[in-house]
């Protein structure tokens, strides 16, 4: 999206309040002069919405195009987005409010600039990808996200907030450095995606590895052994105990694909795993 200026407030969904009255704000989308549809964009709500456009925005749902002012229903998965701005000038399109927003799927945006804050949005799924040039920021913490996956959404991208409460599928973080903290969640992996930390992600401290073990460890895996478990960064400062986390270890490694640690968890780079903790077996 050559510059979709996302003032992206999307937000909460209908079982749990995020974000005090972000939730509320409106969900609008600022489009650039000129722009033509690129990439992909999905989007999903609670409750039917209300789209309003400005500008010359045009916006067609799957071939039907839709006009400010028509109501877009509920979609049995999501709504895939066409958006255009043939205008001179800038305009908006806004999707009700942001608590409405239950799923936001933007991927392969090349030059565009998409900006937005996604605090108070109720997303359940949550994929960001190669976002480009766009800048997407906001708090995740309280979203009921079951699926999140952030990967490689670029340096102007910060997303923050805690994951924890969750009913997670999926965890898939890559290079966005150290915004999130874990918590404790529920854990059902499903998703091919399975649980990676890759690149830049890391967590400040061995705790948060710690729960993060545990919770997969006690958590579901289907089919058992194939989804991948893998953290990539870390350092002698955030190395989970080995003697707290070993019997999770032994647990894990049959039920996930697990083979990389951070190097620096190792007991000969000063971290506290032996050399053949990937044949540990309780």
């Amino acid at each position: 999206m050559s510059g979709l200026g996302l003032g992206l407030g999307l937000g909460l969904g209908a079982h749990r309040k995020v974000g005090g009255g972000a939730g509320n704000k409106p969900a609008t989308f600022t489009i650039p002069a000129g722009y033509a549809d690129t990439g992909t964009k999905r989007i999903n709500f609670s409750e039917p919405v209300t789209v309003t456009m400005t500008g010359g925005v045009t916006l067609s749902i799957a071939g039907t195009p839709y006009l400010s002012g028509d109501t877009i229903p509920v979609a049995s998965t999501y709504h895939t987005l066409t958006i255009n701005n043939p205008g001179g000038a800038a305009g908006t399109i806004t999707f009700g409010r942001r608590k409405q927003v239950t799923y936001l799927f933007l991927d392969g945006l090349g030059s565009s600039v998409i900006t937005g804050d996604i605090t108070g949005m109720g997303i359940t799924y949550l994929h960001l990808q190669t976002l480009g040039s766009s800048v997407i920021t906001g708090d995740i913490t309280g979203m009921p996200l079951t699926y999140l996956r952030l990967y490689n959404i670029g340096s102007s991208s910060v997303i923050t907030g805690k994951i924890t409460g969750m009913e997670l599928t999926s965890l898939l973080l890559s290079n966005i450095g150290s915004s999130l903290t874990y918590g404790t969640n529920s854990l059902n992996i499903t998703s091919a995606n399975g649980i990676q930390l890759l690149g830049s992600t890391v967590f400040a401290t061995k705790e948060e590895y710690e729960r993060l073990i545990m919770d997969a460890a006690n958590g579901t895996w289907t089919p058992i052994g194939s989804r991948p478990f893998r953290i990539d960064a870390g350092t002698n400062a955030n190395c989970p105990d080995w003697d707290t986390v070993k019997a999770y270890v032994a647990v894990l490694r049959e039920k996930a694909a697990w083979t990389i640690i951070p190097s620096a968890w190792l007991e000969d780079n000063g971290g506290t795993w032996p050399a053949d903790w990937n044949e540990y077996e309780g």
